[in-house]
């Protein structure tokens, strides 16, 4: 082969993500102990043989016909992880002004889509929901990672969020008018190939009706990111999920405080903290909501991840302990002032470091209750960064009294059944996706494990964790 010819091929392998050498015909993983949070058993000294993507066959010891055998003894296997909240195709934002007034901006940045792609699939994020981005970006990706040019999860789309926003978010937010209905916004969303819709805070409970009533006769969910709209509510007008544990909504306040947060509350981030302060876990409102979405099995994801260095916004080490993961244009952009604390005084932060348990405790009463829940990050909002914040998320869900083997649940086969790819994700077994991620350690005896990743295989292939990781 001539010299430049190989050069060429290598790099279009390394391009792709898949280690050279590594046969994708017929793969023996051999050695590994393998979790299956589903069942909640431990398998160990097993193995898995995968051939053309797909995993053929699973047992212990050692297979018959094992192809070309990859050593993976003394690590833990479990399925690929799934994000249900990562917006993937979204880069930075800035502010404008037109004839029309200020405006926000969405950049189109395919290299940090790049970027953050790659390293979603290098800490063993293999599918993630995106719960709202600009339509032609969200099919540039898919074709781009369908050509081989990008490398990255396989997503689900919603399109851009439908809100009757202040101003114009460009590249983000569709925004209602006279001549725009949000029937007719979600037709187009869905003849443009969108899976979800997203509705958002600043719609009246005439709009989040009508958005659930359209979306579902294009057979589409509908997802929500409320506000004064109360879960209870969208739960019994029909929401299919619902996103970030901050239902702010003040008819879910005892009613003797309600006057007084709607008077305190300022505009930002403040009410992640005010209505915490002013909540009763044990008050009927709370007890009916949490009732209500395990009743009519309305999804969930926390996104504890994206709110935590909000509420420690003054602490460098929660902003910068992945740094060295994040775009450093991302994080240039929130630093400027596009994060959800902006505005906060030292005051701001130390009432929230006092209500964050009330954070971590009303999600384990949701798990408790039996309300489906699934591991949801942000990705692509400040101080989140792509991946790693996975394991992140895990850790707060286990750290707020949730077991382990639910937690891993909540990132595999939960979240395969809830997105409804259960019939070829979340779980290791025969005739499955060979998407699979191995750890150092046992994630079981502590959930930090999840940021060991050793290998990850995503549809049949082994990753190239280092030359993704430094794209």
């Amino acid at each position: 082969m001539k010299p430049r010819l190989f050069s060429a091929l290598a790099a279009a392998v390394l391009l792709l993500g898949v280690e050279p050498g590594i046969a994708q015909t017929r793969t023996t993983y051999l050695g590994a102990t393998l979790l299956d949070p589903a069942t909640e058993t431990v398998r160990p000294d097993a193995y898995l043989v995968v051939e053309d993507g797909r995993i053929v066959e699973v047992g212990q010891g050692r297979p018959n016909d094992p192809g070309v055998i990859q050593d993976v003894k003394g690590l833990y296997a479990l399925p690929g992880l799934i994000d249900t909240h990562a917006h993937i195709t979204l880069g930075p934002s800035r502010v404008g002004t037109d004839d029309n007034g200020p405006y926000l901006e969405a950049l189109d940045r395919p290299d940090i889509v790049a970027h953050n792609a790659a390293r979603l699939l290098a800490y063993g994020v293999t599918t993630v929901r995106n719960p709202g981005g600009d339509g032609v970006l969200n099919r540039r990706y898919d074709a781009d990672r369908k050509a081989g040019v990008l490398v990255g999860p396989e997503a689900l789309h919603a399109g851009e969020v439908i809100d009757r926003s202040a101003f114009p978010f460009r590249g983000l937010v569709t925004r209602p008018s006279e001549t725009l209905s949000i029937t007719e916004i979600i037709r187009r969303q869905a003849e443009g190939g969108a899976r979800y819709i997203k509705l958002y805070e600043a719609l009246s409970e005439a709009d989040l009706g009508e958005g659930i009533t359209a979306a579902h006769a294009h057979g589409l969910p509908a997802i929500g990111h409320l506000s004064d709209v109360s879960w209870s509510r969208a739960a019994r007008m029909g929401i299919d999920a619902l996103v970030h544990m901050m239902p702010i909504s003040p008819e879910l306040l005892p009613a003797d405080r309600r006057d007084d947060y709607v008077a305190d509350r300022k505009l930002g981030g403040f009410a992640f903290y005010q209505w915490f302060e002013a909540a009763d876990f044990d008050a009927p409102e709370i007890v009916d909501m949490i009732q209500t979405l395990a009743r009519h099995r309305v999804h969930v994801d926390a996104t504890l991840i994206a709110f935590q260095p909000a509420y420690w916004g003054d602490d460098a080490a929660v902003l910068d302990r992945d740094v060295e993961i994040i775009h450093p244009d991302m994080r240039a952009n929130w630093d400027q002032g596009f994060r959800f604390d902006a505005g906060w005084e030292p005051q701001d932060y130390a009432r929230a470091k006092v209500v964050w348990p009330k954070v971590l405790e009303l999600t384990r009463r949701m798990y408790a209750a039996g309300v489906p829940m699934t591991i949801g990050t942000d990705m692509a909002n400040p101080y989140i960064a792509p991946g790693i914040s996975v394991a992140r998320e895990m850790a707060l869900h286990q750290q707020a009294g949730i077991p382990a083997w639910a937690v891993l649940r909540m990132a595999t086969s939960d979240a395969a059944s809830i997105l409804k790819l259960d019939a070829r994700l979340g779980t290791l077994a025969v005739g499955k996706e060979a998407d699979i991620v191995f750890l150092g350690a046992d994630p079981l005896d502590s959930i930090d494990a999840m940021t060991d990743v050793r290998m990850v295989v995503a549809d049949g292939q082994v990753v190239d964790r280092e030359g993704l990781l430094g794209l």
